[in-house]
């Protein structure tokens, strides 16, 4: 059974949290603002671009759906989700210039890669040059040569223009009379990825999954060639997608349910076991809830197996032999793997995923129960449920439970902050923002 907070948790529950780390500023307007300006005036460009090349219907349905993109480029670089901090944004140029250094003959275009905050290990190519990672690659994969196997791949995705491609073939899709009984089908299965970034061109790249397969085995072959000409283990390319077909099957976080009267019971407001009750669900209708389902261009099970076989099919004499990597050339890698793992209850916050969030903090403060930093968070993090609760917006920020999709200890604490009162979310919030941090 697929869980979808699985992985974002499971790597850093190693990982000690320094009391005083100082999360990545993200306060730099004047850069988010650059940004957003030569992302307006790219994708100015393209609508030019587009009016030369259709026409009617099916001009404006292509321009509906990148402007729709576009929007949604722009709300994660407000909303402080694009990483713009020098280590990181220093890190990832330096690599993709050499990538592009090593494949002069084959990349004639501008590539720009940003890290994203989210915590699942993903990546997916825009269009237009433009390439997000997840922060949590760097938490799940091992060396550098594997965070540049994902970015060849993303690459080679622009360079095929499979983001463009798979819009226009959409828009001719539903233009058609022939086909709208299949758009119909198709529109009816979408992901409900609201506390995703990017969530409109994951669902247009993902509705139909034949073709979108036959675009990853492209870019599979593609990126291993560019990935080749860096001149690194050929064998670290394939072990990427083995960490990434992985990645459904590892073991869920849990929750004790002591850790709620331990963090709970406070002097103004003490515990109630009545916060602990669980709803009976046994016939409970649950069509009207849509799982989150996290996708991404490079992410597709079950089919790696298939990319898998037919990159070794194909390079066969590549993937033979194993080459030793150099520590010296990970360790840029694994400070930013060490950042990447802190940042991960601050990940979930930006992305107004406070309910994960908080879970996330309960099941390091089982471990360390005395972190202030976790304290801090908190505290923050219910001050947001506070504020959603006042304006109705609790479920946008909280899941449903949902018995057929979620495990006892998820189910126990989703019942837990939905029993809660207002005020009583208030008491929690203000007796953790008013605690003294610990050096």
């Amino acid at each position: 059974m697929k869980k979808r907070f699985l992985l974002l948790f499971f790597l850093v529950s190693f990982i000690s949290f320094s009391q005083n780390y100082i999360a990545l500023d993200t306060s730099n307007y004047e850069k988010r603002s650059d940004l957003l300006k030569k992302i307006d005036t790219d994708f100015q460009l393209l609508e030019k671009q587009i009016k030369k090349r259709y026409r009617g219907k099916l001009r404006k349905g292509i321009t509906a759906s990148f402007n729709r993109i576009h929007d949604d480029i722009s709300k994660s670089i407000r909303k402080k989700r694009v990483v713009l901090n020098a280590t990181f944004k220093g890190y990832i140029d330096s690599l993709t210039n050499s990538i592009i250094t090593n494949n002069k003959n084959i990349i004639d275009e501008k590539i720009s890669v940003f890290v994203i905050k989210q915590n699942s290990p993903n990546a997916l190519s825009m269009g237009r040059g433009l390439i997000f990672l997840n922060m949590g690659l760097f938490s799940y994969l091992d060396n550098e040569q594997q965070l540049i196997s994902v970015i060849t791949h993303e690459i080679a995705h622009q360079l095929l223009n499979h983001t463009e491609n798979t819009i226009v073939s959409r828009a001719k899709m539903e233009i058609s009379k022939e086909k709208k009984q299949q758009v119909k089908r198709i529109r009816k299965k979408r992901y409900n990825t609201h506390s995703e970034a990017f969530s409109v061109l994951k669902n247009i790249l993902y509705n139909n999954s034949e073709k979108r397969r036959k675009q990853e085995v492209e870019a599979d072959s593609l990126g291993y060639l560019l990935y080749k000409n860096t001149k690194l283990s050929a064998n670290e390319y394939l072990q990427t997608l083995y960490l990434l077909k992985n990645y459904d099957s590892l073991p869920n976080i849990k929750v004790d349910s002591t850790v709620y009267k331990t963090f709970f019971d406070l002097p103004e407001q003490p515990f109630k076991h009545e916060w602990m009750k669980i709803e009976d669900f046994d016939s409970y209708n649950y069509n009207h809830f849509k799982n989150k389902i996290d996708k991404d261009s490079l992410k597709s099970h079950p089919e790696l197996d298939e990319r898998i076989t037919n990159l070794k099919r194909i390079f066969s004499t590549d993937f033979s032999g194993s080459k030793e990597l150099k520590n010296e050339s990970n360790s840029n890698f694994k400070k930013l793997k060490e950042i990447a793992n802190q940042e991960s209850i601050i990940n979930l916050f930006y992305n107004e995923s406070y309910g994960l969030s908080i879970y996330s903090i309960l099941n390091k403060l089982m471990e360390k129960p005395e972190n202030s930093y976790y304290k801090k968070w908190l505290g923050i993090n219910f001050t947001k449920l506070y504020e959603a609760k006042k304006k109705y917006q609790f479920n946008r920020h909280v899941d449903k439970i949902i018995p057929n999709k979620q495990d006892k200890s998820y189910q126990q604490f989703l019942s837990f902050l939905w029993n809660l009162r207002l005020n009583e979310i208030k008491q929690i919030a203000d007796y953790y923002t008013q605690q003294k941090s610990e050096d």
